[in-house]
């Protein structure tokens, strides 16, 4: 049977459980590799499956790359990072909401191997699979900054004090994968990590005037 007759003819269960270890083969390449060894031969290799499936469920392959940046275990959720309940979390003040956001997105990026191992390749990489994994960021990003605005200080630049806050965060998270300190600080130690979102917390209400 060729692979395109195999394709239609696959029951829906064996049809998601290939798609699952097309989006997982995605993130291993990445991780592993990077962006430029990216490519349908690779990734289909990577799964055991043959390509044409690529193009049948995605598309091609930065249709495979957005499916895989929507997946729950690429990116944190807005769930997670507002601390799993809506209600209590927009019960905050400004500054605390920021520091649970802030502090969450830390945690998510830390419990995240091969998400640290694709922001360093994306610090090198821009292209067509950069922007796929950039656009489900930038959702969650925009969805987030929607629940924290409510008190929002009227003339702050927040979206420069975002840019420096997560900037601080990815490189600290990313930096841990190959260095054991940085800046006298052992960042394979969990009291370091714990001080570091002290820090953020006591800037971010300094900054706001709850410090």
């Amino acid at each position: 049977m060729s692979a395109e007759l195999h394709a239609a003819s696959e029951r829906p269960r064996n049809r998601e459980a290939t798609k699952k270890r097309l989006r997982e083969a995605v993130g291993r390449v990445l991780a592993r590799q990077g962006f430029t060894a990216v490519g349908i031969n690779t990734v289909a290799r990577e799964a055991g499956v043959d390509k044409v499936l690529i193009y049948r469920y995605f598309g091609g392959l930065p249709g495979l790359v957005a499916a895989f940046s929507h997946d729950g275990d690429f990116w944190p959720s807005l769930d997670e990072l507002i601390g799993g309940d809506e209600g209590a979390f927009l019960a905050l003040p400004y500054a605390e909401r920021v520091v649970t956001a802030s502090r969450n997105y830390l945690r998510g990026i830390r419990n995240r191997p091969m998400t640290q191992e694709i922001l360093a390749w994306r610090f090198l990489e821009q292209n067509e699979l950069t922007a796929a994994l950039d656009n489900v960021r930038a959702m969650t990003g925009t969805r987030l900054m929607e629940l924290v605005a409510n008190d929002q200080p009227v003339g702050f630049d927040v979206e420069a004090f975002n840019a420096v806050i997560g900037a601080a965060i990815n490189h600290l998270a990313v930096r841990a994968r190959q260095e054991k300190t940085f800046a006298g600080l052992a960042l394979d130690a969990a009291e370091s990590w714990e001080r570091i979102e002290a820090m953020l917390a006591r800037i971010i209400r300094a900054v706001f005037g709850e410090g």
